[in-house]
């Protein structure tokens, strides 16, 4: 399981071949993320409907370029808050505003839905880097 191996923090079903409007958000802790609170969703018929502030960048990966030591990573600006109706996994509707580290992940996953990967996304291309690369960074900074 990819949560066994600290891979990922979220899955959108055309990633896993299946062309259907669903994510799920599965954040947990890792050497990297030491800070984060769990946070588990399943959202169906995702939209962003609003957004707030400006962009900035923070770093991101994606299953989709591959794992482990094939895995890539780049600056994506993101909102750091956005508001998200959706379906729950009952069919139940919310409206939900997200902050920091889900607000990152669902516009991510959203994307996903959209046809849209974070290379699109990137605006520095300087800032590309492989697994390792970035494992390395991430540990520079204790």
């Amino acid at each position: 399981m990819l949560e066994d191996e600290n891979l990922g923090i979220g899955l959108a079903a055309p990633q896993v071949g299946e062309s259907l409007a669903l994510a799920v958000v599965n954040i947990h802790r890792t050497m990297a993320r030491l800070d984060v609170e769990k946070f588990k969703m399943t959202m169906i018929n995702p939209v962003i409907v609003r957004t707030f502030g400006r962009r900035s960048q923070s770093w991101e990966g994606c299953l989709s370029s591959g794992l482990r030591e094939h895995g890539m990573f780049a600056k994506v600006p993101r909102y750091k808050k956005v508001e998200l109706e959706y379906y729950d996994e009952l069919g139940i509707k919310h409206t939900r505003l997200f902050k920091g580290l889900p607000a990152h992940v669902t516009q991510h996953e959203v994307d996903h839905l959209n046809g849209v990967l974070f290379v699109d996304r990137v605006k520095d291309t300087k800032t590309y880097m492989k697994f390792n690369e970035y494992k390395s960074l991430i540990q520079s900074r204790g």
